[in-house]
C-alpha cells in the first residue's frame, strides 16, 4: 500500500513540475496575469506533493513503544499543512489581483488553457479515485487540490473570452485581473474545506455505524460467538485500531478460546477491513 501511494504522489509531483514551468512561461509570453497566477497555484500543488510524500512516508512507520498504534494520524497533519499552504497561496493571489496592472492575454493563452484544463481535471479524478481505493486522506486532499487547480485554469479561459470584449466596453479589459481575484478567492474557499475536514479527523469522529455492523456480522459468523458486547474503532489515518468484546459459550476451554481469537484476528486484520491493530476480549455467557 505504501509503495502504491508513493508512486501516485511521485506521478503527481512530476506532472506539477511540468505544469509550473509551462504555465508561467506561457503566462509571460501571452501577457496573462491569470495564467501566471494559475502557474503559481501549480507551485502550491508541487509543494504539497513534497509535503504529501514526506507525510505518507512518516505515517507508514511501524509502531513503537511510544506509539503502539503506529503513525497513521500524521496523514491528518500532512493534509492540514496542505490546506494551510493552499490558504496562503490564495491570499497571495487575491493581493496580486488587486495590485497588478491591466493586461490583455494573447491567443496562445486560450489554447494552452484548454489543453491544461482537460489534462489537469482528468489527473485530479485519478488522484481522488486512488485516494478512495487506498483509503488515504493525503491522496484525497491532493486530488481535491488538483481539481481546484483545474477549475482555476477554467477561469483563465473565461478571462480570455471576456478580455476580447474590451473594445465594446472598457470594463472587460479588467477581466484578467478579476479572474486572478476569483482564482485566489476560490483557492481560499477550498483550503478551508481541507483544513476543516482534517481538523475534525484529528479531534476524532464516530465511526460509520454501517461499517461497525459489517465488522460485527463477521465476528458473529463464528458459531462459538454468542454475542458481540462492544466494538470500539479508532481511526489512525488510513487504518483502524479495533477493540472488540465478545461473549462465548461458558463451556469453552481456554485453548478453544485462544484458537477462536486467533481466527477472528486473522480474518479482520487485512487491507479490505482496514484494521491494522486488534484486541479481542472474551467473556463467558451468563
Amino acid at each position: 500500500m505504501k509503495n502504491k501511494v508513493d508512486i501516485v504522489l511521485i506521478k503527481s509531483m512530476f506532472v506539477n513540475i511540468l505544469l509550473v514551468i509551462f504555465k508561467i512561461i506561457v503566462g509571460i509570453i501571452g501577457k496573462s496575469q491569470a495564467m501566471i497566477a494559475d502557474g503559481i497555484n501549480s507551485v502550491s500543488d508541487l509543494t504539497t506533493d513534497f509535503i504529501a510524500i514526506f507525510g505518507n512516508h512518516m505515517s507508514n512507520k511501524p509502531a513503537s513503544d511510544k506509539h503502539p498504534f503506529g503513525y497513521g494520524q500524521i496523514e491528518y497533519l500532512t493534509s492540514l499543512l496542505v490546506g494551510i499552504f493552499v490558504l496562503i497561496m490564495g491570499i497571495c493571489l487575491v493581493v496580486q489581483a488587486v495590485t497588478s496592472d491591466i493586461s490583455i492575454p494573447s491567443t496562445i493563452v486560450l489554447v494552452v488553457s484548454i489543453v491544461v484544463f482537460i489534462f489537469k481535471y482528468s489527473f485530479s479524478c485519478y488522484l481522488l479515485r486512488k485516494g478512495e481505493e487506498y483509503q488515504n486522506s493525503i491522496l484525497i486532499a491532493s486530488g481535491i487540490e488538483s481539481k481546484m487547480a483545474a477549475m482555476t485554469t477554467l477561469f483563465v479561459i473565461i478571462a480570455y473570452i471576456f478580455s476580447r470584449l474590451g473594445p465594446y466596453a472598457s470594463i472587460y479589459y479588467y477581466s484578467d485581473n478579476v479572474c486572478t481575484f476569483v482564482i485566489g478567492f476560490y483557492v481560499i474557499y477550498v483550503s478551508f474545506g481541507i483544513i476543516r475536514d482534517n481538523v475534525i479527523d484529528v479531534i476524532g469522529t464516530n465511526c460509520d455505524n454501517e461499517y461497525i455492523d459489517k465488522i460485527k456480522k463477521r465476528v458473529l459468523s463464528y458459531e462459538e460467538v454468542m454475542d458481540v458486547k462492544d466494538i470500539n474503532l479508532l481511526k489512525y489515518g488510513s487504518y483502524y485500531s479495533a477493540d472488540i468484546e465478545i461473549v462465548c459459550k461458558k463451556s469453552m476451554r481456554l485453548s478453544d478460546i485462544d484458537v477462536l481469537v486467533k481466527k477472528i484476528k486473522k480474518r479482520l486484520c487485512n487491507k479490505r477491513n482496514r484494521i491494522k491493530y486488534i484486541k479481542v476480549s472474551v467473556v463467558p455467557s451468563e
